[in-house]
């Protein structure tokens, strides 16, 4: 029997959504105490792992989990995290001769 990669994915992805929602309320809460919230983010680390029956279960939660890497497969995937995570926030080159001549402007 083969693998439906669509089907674990979506099954990966409940979980995830699950475990967010069941701490939107205190994350909520914590950003009410900032005095912007315009500029920052966390990067989360969801281990799950994957039963024979291919059900997926979550272990553990990391905030800010470490981006250090052990082996070429592990740099693989972290650097296309941190390319991803720089493109979901839209974070662009600080062009400091720009900034300066608009603040001349």
């Amino acid at each position: 029997m083969g693998v439906d990669n669509e089907l674990l994915w979506s099954k990966i992805y409940d979980v995830i959504l699950k475990s967010l929602i069941a701490v939107d309320t205190p994350i909520q809460n914590s950003l009410k105490k900032l005095s912007t919230r315009n500029n920052c983010f966390e990067l989360l680390g969801f281990d799950v792992l994957i039963d024979t029956d291919l059900k997926p279960w979550l272990m553990e939660v990391n905030l800010s989990p470490s981006l250090a890497c052990d082996s070429p497969i592990d740099l693989k995937i972290k650097h296309a995290l941190f390319v991803d995570t720089m493109n979901i926030i839209s974070l662009r080159k600080f062009d400091r001769r720009r900034e300066n001549l608009n603040k001349i402007k």
